[in-house]
C-alpha cells in the first residue's frame, strides 16, 4: 500500500510518520552491519579532519541508503567514501546547515523550525545531485506540501533520539539518515520504491 497518493485535487496527503519509521527501521536493520562501521569510519574521520570530512563522508551514508533503495545495492561500509566525487558542495552544504541551523538553535524554536523546512537537503543534493540553493528551496517545498506539522513531529522525534549521547551515536546516527532518507521517499512520492528495497 502507497503511503503518498494523489487525491482528487492532486495535491499529496500528509506524510505517514509511522511508514517512515517503519521503512527506516526495516531498512537499517536490513543492513546494519555495513552502516554501523561506516558510522564509525565517518565520525572518526570527521573527528580527525576537525569537521572538514564530516559533509561528504555523511553524505557517503545518505547515498548507501539511496543504492539499497534504487538499484536494490548491498551497501559495503566502504561506500561511506562515495560523498567525497563533490567534496565541496558536501562541505559548503555542512558548513552552511552547521553555522544557520546552529545559530538558530540558540532559541531552540528558530533550529527546530530551520531543521525541518531543510531536513531533505542532503538527500536532495545525493538524489538528484542538487546545488545546495536549490536543494535548500526544494527541501522546503516539499515539507510544506507533505505537511509541516509532520515533519516538525519527525525533526523533534529525530532530535530526541539523537540526544542519546555516548556510544549509542553509533546507532543513532545511522538509523537517523536511514529514517531520512524513507521519509523523504514518501515526501517525494516514491513510497513504492520503499516498499521494494
Amino acid at each position: 500500500m502507497t503511503t503518498m497518493t494523489l487525491t482528487e485535487t492532486g495535491t499529496r496527503q500528509r506524510i505517514d510518520l509511522g511508514a517512515a519509521f517503519k521503512h527506516g527501521w526495516r531498512l537499517f536493520i536490513k543492513d546494519v552491519v555495513p552502516l554501523l562501521i561506516a558510522t564509525v569510519v565517518a565520525t572518526l574521520l570527521s573527528i580527525v579532519t576537525v569537521g572538514i570530512l564530516a559533509g561528504p563522508l555523511y553524505a557517503g551514508l545518505y547515498q548507501m541508503v539511496l543504492a539499497r533503495v534504487k538499484d536494490g545495492k548491498e551497501p559495503s561500509w566502504d561506500d561511506v567514501f562515495g560523498g567525497l566525487d563533490r567534496f565541496w558542495a558536501y562541505l559548503g552544504a555542512a558548513l552552511f546547515l552547521v553555522i544557520v541551523v546552529g545559530l538558530a538553535w540558540i532559541t531552540i524554536v528558530g533550529g527546530v523550525l530551520l531543521g525541518t523546512i531543510w531536513l531533505y537537503v542532503f538527500p536532495l543534493m545525493v538524489d538528484k545531485r542538487m546545488g545546495l540553493g536549490e536543494a535548500l528551496g526544494t527541501s522546503y517545498r516539499m515539507v510544506r506540501e507533505n505537511g509541516f506539522l509532520e515533519h516538525l513531529v519527525l525533526v523533534i522525534l529525530f532530535a530526541v533520539i539523537g540526544s542519546i549521547g555516548g556510544p549509542a551515536f553509533l546507532l543513532t546516527a545511522p538509523f537517523t539518515i536511514v529514517a531520512t532518507m524513507a521519509a523523504y521517499y514518501l515526501a517525494d512520492g516514491r513510497g513504492e520504491e520503499l516498499e521494494k528495497a
